[in-house]
């Protein structure tokens, strides 16, 4: 066999070989994963690393909206995860399980043809990524986690009512505190409508909120997903023991003053895993990629470089 022969086959079977496909094509797609058609979008360059939506109800948009610095360093896979956006809603609300949502990134990893990748998180979908991590460590080359826990219990939802009654002098209390009390909501719009209303609660200065408006309001919301967050046992969870079985490179980035997923949170997370980089910032709440853009911007190259992701 000759040199040009020798390489079109090693090219072949590169292509054909799973976990050597190369990166997937930008575009959006659907894909069956688990019985469950799944929507997802690919966007940037560099290591794939899937990225879930919050599986509370949230669709994927407001993070590909407004995640483009991390693409600079990853080919994102932004998926919505089930029953959110343009996935599709399981037959209960009790097939929403943590179990479920980390093999639902599995069949996605399977389906992309990709031997290892980076998992991306934020909130309550850096918690999804975490339990992934926890039962496939194998799998994963890195994790970027945004406002992110290994562990939910009892006290810390009283501490997190504690935290909101501290600002119960804000103008926007009133309508928050009568939110919180109400129960989850019934449709899609009380939900839409709902979080608008919650906004200022996750952000510092609630005036920096103006300059992301549309992006919040292009994320599409899923009633019966906030209601499966308690029907599928979802609410509590404790991953700190398993964390140690996580020695893939992380980044763990929180505001200093997140009031939903405190720095604790993050702290218990940096202690845990092995090779973490914590990165606070300051005067930020829940989204501090774009409560402290400039910062966090500034600062990213460094962090970056630090777990082995250079641009």
């Amino acid at each position: 066999m000759d040199k040009h022969a020798s390489l079109a086959l090693l090219l072949v079977l590169l292509t054909a070989a799973p976990g050597l496909a190369g990166r997937p094509e930008p575009g959006e797609f659907t894909a069956e994963l688990n019985g469950l058609k799944h929507w997802y979008k690919v966007s940037g360059k560099g290591p794939v690393c899937l990225m879930p939506s919050p599986p509370w109800g949230v669709s994927s948009d407001l993070y590909f909206r407004t995640l483009k610095p991390m693409e600079r360093y990853f080919t994102v896979v932004y998926l919505d995860s089930r029953g959110c956006g343009r996935s599709d809603k399981p037959k209960t609300t009790k097939e929403y399980t943590w179990d479920l949502l980390a093999d639902d990134l599995e069949a996605l990893r399977v389906h992309l043809q990709q031997d290892k990748v980076w998992l991306m998180g934020h909130s309550e979908g850096g918690n999804e990524v975490v339990h992934y991590a926890c039962r496939r460590p194998e799998q994963v080359a890195g994790l970027i986690l945004f406002a992110s826990s290994a562990a939910v219990g009892p006290a810390d939802d009283l501490a997190a009512f504690a935290r909101a009654m501290k600002r119960k002098d804000e103008p926007w209390f009133p309508e928050v505190f009568k939110l919180i009390v109400s129960g989850p909501p019934k449709t899609d719009a009380d939900m839409a409508a709902g979080m608008e209303k919650m906004l200022p609660a996750y952000w510092a200065k609630p005036e920096r909120i103006e300059k992301f408006k549309a992006d919040f309001a292009a994320a599409t919301m899923s009633a019966a997903a906030a209601a499966a967050r308690q029907d599928s046992g979802r609410m509590h969870f404790d991953l700190t023991q398993q964390l140690a079985k996580v020695t893939s490179p992380a980044l763990i980035v929180v505001g200093d003053r997140d009031d939903a997923c405190p720095p604790y949170m993050s702290r218990d997370l940096h202690l845990g895993l092995s090779r973490s980089k914590l990165f606070v910032l300051e005067d930020c709440g829940h989204f501090p990629w774009l409560e402290q853009a400039k910062e966090f911007e500034a600062q990213l190259p460094k962090f970056m470089q630090a777990i082995g992701v250079p641009e």
